[in-house]
């Protein structure tokens, strides 16, 4: 099990060293009720900055559901609506669209709710459009605190859970994207420049 956990994150620290490239402005760490994870962020330009998030999917491991988490990856444009400060307080206001990418475990088939889903993990490939949004809080300095909403829409592919083989998959909507909308996730900012 430590084994995977430790490749898993090696996998996510590779995923986001592209966007070191791109002169991010910050990097941070990713927590939420779906799973824990970094983001790395670029420098606003014209109102417009780009984000990658890369996390552990813990759907299902917590209650003994799943027996090992997922990954998820997604990368956004993040574009910024507004902003206020107050003293050394400033709140930047933005919302955005995005793609995401992983492998992890689904609510169930789509079909409803029934035993053969409920006592298989459902793991399988997932592919979505994303949109989030959120605020984030400059304390002027070195770090900054970074609220948000984000839901995907898009497909999971599995292996059919009778015949047990990728020969056979199953394709249904990825109901974890929209289930998980209103799951808060909070990103701990560290400022690079």
């Amino acid at each position: 099990m430590y084994r995977r956990i430790h490749t898993v994150l090696i996998l996510v620290i590779l995923s986001l060293m592209p966007l070191h490239l791109q002169g991010q402005e910050s990097a941070g760490l990713f927590s939420s009720v779906k799973g824990i994870g970094a983001t790395l962020r670029t420098s606003e330009s014209a109102g417009v900055f780009h984000s990658a998030t890369a996390f552990i999917d813990i759907y299902g491991v917590p209650t003994s559901r799943c027996s090992n988490p997922g990954i998820r990856v997604n990368v956004s444009r993040q574009y910024v609506l507004g902003r206020t400060a107050k003293g050394d307080v400033g709140m930047t206001f933005y919302a955005g669209p995005g793609i995401t990418a992983g492998y992890v475990r689904d609510h169930d088939k789509g079909r409803g709710i029934d035993l053969t889903s409920l006592m298989s993990d459902n793991d399988g490939i997932v592919a979505a459009l994303s949109a989030d949004a959120g605020c984030r809080f400059d304390f002027g300095g070195l770090v900054s605190l970074d609220l948000s909403f984000a839901g995907d829409l898009g497909l999971h592919i599995r292996q059919n859970e009778r015949e047990h083989g990728y020969f056979a998959t199953s394709l249904s909507i990825y109901n974890n994207g929209w289930m998980q909308l209103l799951y808060p996730q909070i990103v701990f900012l560290f400022h690079l420049r």
